[in-house]
């Protein structure tokens, strides 16, 4: 992970060019660089000054219900499992033994991505550990005078539970979810998202980079265009608006078409899954989208929760889960399975939009021509994003680059 860079002088410019983007005025805000989202050394920066110094969004508690319920995640070079332990406290720990090393559940050997299971055992030397990586047994070392079992324990790493959202930093200073997301909780604290369900989950390989998608789905400008047939009916874009800058959140508020909103026929056509009692008026009223930064991305609406989980695999790649929350109360609905089979299926069809364009833009940033255009005031939320990135490069680098 950390190789040699190989332009120092290009990275430094980049960072240059990304602080230029974000000290301009919204009035006068334009486009990052190309190669910020193409430069293979930037990207190795940002693993470390990003992805590795703030909290990563894994799963949904609604994923491992049940003690003994498990997810393997891969992320940034870690082989992770979520797990839920006997006392029902969830674990990410490494799934790497203790041993030599082995993987406790690779693909190869047929373990599935997720299940339920009573402990861990590494199918090379059946060394088996707890669901809290206490290990539990490792037969024929007896005769090692120095195996101490109690300090073989599957090593975890730092997790916090927001809001029923499952978090992960390599940052043992870092402040906790919660103070740092504090920017969210007036929008979303009230939407009992630790009550929902995880319903659908639907992977995208992205031939993109990751900033491409957090600034394509924040920004709704684009419902004119990309989603023209698709969202920009329901949430016209001239309509929505974004909030004022907090330290480590974005929102963007998308509301409804007022013909909607005023036509009971129509509103109640949109509204597919159970209306918590919970709901603010003006909840009913529109969708919205959060940025918790870096990459915990929340799309939200009347009756459902869209959770979209980022995995950054190279300048030009990443793995993106998109999946849908609902609460509990909406399986009662006699049209249940089909309201669901209709959700995915719109899921899928505006997911399908924004990767043709997202791919397509990563296209155009490696052509010659392509120049940092002007930004609309519909695309604040880029503007405030390219913000944040530009408190990152100052932060890792504060006697190279002053505010």
């Amino acid at each position: 992970m950390n190789r040699t860079v190989s332009n120092p002088e290009k990275l430094t410019a980049i960072q240059e060019g990304i602080l230029e983007a974000a000290d301009r005025p919204l009035a006068e805000a334009i486009a990052l660089p190309a190669e910020a989202y193409t430069d293979a050394d930037f990207y190795d920066w940002e693993l470390e000054h990003i992805f590795k110094k703030q909290w990563l969004c894994l799963g949904h508690i609604s994923q491992i219900p049940n003690i003994g319920d498990y997810i393997n995640l891969d992320l940034l070079g870690e082989r992770l499992v979520i797990s839920r332990d006997q006392e029902n406290q969830i674990n990410v720990l490494s799934r790497v033994c203790m041993h030599r090393g082995m993987d406790l559940m690779p693909d190869a050997f047929g373990h599935s991505q997720h299940g339920n299971r009573r402990s861990f055992i590494c199918p090379y030397h059946h060394w088996t550990y707890a669901l809290d990586g206490t290990l539990m047994g490792a037969p024929e070392m007896d005769n090692n005078v120095g195996f101490e079992p109690q300090k073989c324990r599957l090593p975890a790493f730092r997790s916090e539970v927001w809001e029923g959202f499952i978090l992960l930093t390599f940052d043992p200073e870092l402040e906790s979810v919660t103070t740092l997301y504090s920017g969210l909780l007036p929008f979303v604290g009230h939407r009992q998202m630790a009550r929902m369900e995880m319903v659908a989950n639907v992977q995208w390989d992205c031939q993109f980079n990751w900033k491409i998608l957090v600034e394509n789905f924040m920004e709704p400008y684009h419902h004119m265009g990309a989603h023209h047939k698709t969202f920009e009916p329901l949430m016209p874009a001239a309509g929505t608006w974004t909030e004022s800058e907090t330290a480590h959140s974005i929102t963007c508020h998308l509301p409804l078409a007022k013909r909607i909103v005023e036509d009971t026929a129509a509103y109640q056509k949109l509204i597919e899954f159970y209306l918590s009692p919970e709901l603010k008026p003006e909840d009913r009223q529109e969708y919205a989208v959060y940025l918790g930064e870096p990459t915990f991305l929340l799309f939200i609406g009347p009756d459902r929760v869209y959770w979209y989980r980022l995995q950054p695999d190279g300048p030009d790649h990443m793995t993106l889960n998109t999946t849908l929350l609902v609460l509990p109360e909406s399986k009662q609905a006699e049209n249940y399975e089909q309201c669901l089979k209709d959700a995915t299926e719109s899921l899928q069809r505006f997911h399908l939009e924004d990767m043709e364009v997202c791919t397509a833009v990563q296209a155009g940033l490696h052509t010659s021509r392509y120049q940092s255009g002007p930004l609309s005031h519909l695309e604040m939320p880029i503007w405030l994003f390219q913000r944040y990135l530009a408190k990152r490069i100052r932060a890792a680098c504060p006697s190279s680059f002053s505010p």
